[in-house]
């Protein structure tokens, strides 16, 4: 209610421009960020035309489909690095809206593959909402999870319920910034872990939906979706406000 009413009744500077308007992103910064943009349907790289990369049809990720707003690049990134350093928390709301957008607009059969929405019965919707876990130390230095931002706003745009400690890291792993492919696959291996006191019965044959802020090459949400389906969940679909053009 008090974020709603601040939408309302304050103004606010855009994230990306600057404009002083009613929301965090303004029409134009929004409508630039969400122009559709041919992308694989498993990982959310940009591509000719929709449909698959060559990585994911021949290795495909744990997870199923990934669901992002827009690519990692100036001045995009402002809006991820605004929420996770500089706590501006009603970016979170903003993102968790376009998201679910983007979810509604955006049909997947369980293959993975778009369908057309007009053959679309509406039973495709997630079962749980689940944030990325941040390691403990890293909660206490910031004093909050922007994934769980994100999803707790998330779920019930989509009708989903949230939780926010089904998963937990299992171990501390170094910052994934600066880091080749394969030294991140790496670093996250095993990173993840359900947590003791969750019932697994949470997740059998349920839809997950596995939210962070930002993509870069899969890694750490690949990982985290295993897990998920090792414990009975049947589809995982990745939800990110904004993903890295191309794997670094």
């Amino acid at each position: 209610m008090r974020e709603r009413l601040a939408h309302w009744w304050l103004p606010c500077a855009c994230v990306l421009c600057g404009q002083v308007q009613a929301d965090v992103v303004c029409v134009g910064c929004a409508d630039d960020l969400l122009t559709p943009t041919p992308r694989c349907v498993r990982c959310a790289l940009p591509l000719a035309s929709a449909g698959l990369c060559a990585m994911c049809r021949y290795q495909p990720p744990p997870f199923d489909a990934t669901i992002v707003l827009g690519d990692y690049a100036p001045p995009r990134e402002a809006l991820v690095l605004a929420l996770k350093f500089g706590g501006v928390l009603p970016l979170a709301g903003w993102l968790a809206r376009e998201l679910a957008s983007a979810w509604a607009a955006r049909r997947f059969l369980p293959s993975g593959d778009p369908i057309d929405p007009s053959t679309f019965d509406g039973n495709d919707k997630p079962g749980l909402v689940v944030p990325i876990p941040l390691a403990p130390a890293r909660l206490a230095e910031r004093g909050f999870n922007q994934a769980w931002e994100i999803a707790r706003r998330l779920a019930p745009l989509v009708g989903a319920a949230a939780s926010a400690d089904l998963l937990v890291r299992s171990r501390s792993t170094a910052p994934q910034t600066g880091l080749a492919s394969e030294r991140r696959h790496l670093n996250v291996a095993g990173a993840f872990a359900l947590a003791r006191h969750a019932d697994p019965r949470r997740l059998h044959g349920r839809h997950i939906a596995l939210v962070d802020d930002v993509m870069t090459t899969g890694a750490t949400l690949a990982d985290a979706a295993a897990v998920l389906k090792r414990h009975g969940a049947a589809r995982v679909t990745a939800l990110v406000a904004l993903r890295t053009p191309a794997p670094s």
